[in-house]
């Protein structure tokens, strides 16, 4: 029953209109101030996404920048790290080359070692008969004399001989 009591309540009556002209009115104002409101909120959404396109245009051109400077990196990168290995590959020659000369210094200081004992000791043994001719030299020099006193020795003598023979 309560049922159709509502039922009954609810139905349209054909001479009467289902609206009122003023809810009507109403509802047109609020329609357009819907409508005006999203109008506005669709021109504050269309500006904001011009706003994040011309981020996202700024950002796009900067990402094409770092990019190149990311690639114009990498490329003094490779130069660096080519320079690096030339340089390495120099220095491993320069400390063969600096092996061998250390090895090279030893080998003449052993050498001007050896020369400086050979000088030294033909050194000595000039010394050595140097002394044998003067010792020769002055042993000369006496036998000289020796035969010269000899000689005058001989020759007084014989004058002495002389002399005593005189005499007698």
């Amino acid at each position: 029953m309560l049922a159709d009591s509502l039922v009954e309540e609810f139905e349209i009556r054909e001479d009467e209109p289902w609206y009122d002209q003023q809810d009507l009115q109403q509802d047109l104002h609020l329609a357009a101030e819907l409508g005006k409101t999203l109008l506005d909120r669709n021109t504050e959404l269309e500006a904001s996404l011009q706003q994040m396109y011309a981020t996202n245009q700024e950002q796009l051109q900067e990402i094409e920048y770092l990019t190149k400077q990311v690639e114009l990196l990498r490329q003094m990168n490779d130069q660096h790290a080519k320079v690096y290995e030339q340089l390495d590959v120099t220095a491993r020659e320069l400390e063969d080359a600096n092996q061998k000369l250390v090895v090279d210094s030893r080998d003449s200081q052993q050498k001007i070692l050896s020369l400086t004992e050979t000088i030294e000791s033909l050194q000595t043994h000039i010394d050595e008969l140097q002394r044998q001719v003067e010792e020769l030299k002055n042993s000369a020099q006496g036998r000289k004399k020796e035969r010269s006193e000899q000689t005058r020795s001989v020759h007084s003598f014989s004058c002495l001989k002389e002399l005593y023979d005189l005499r007698k």
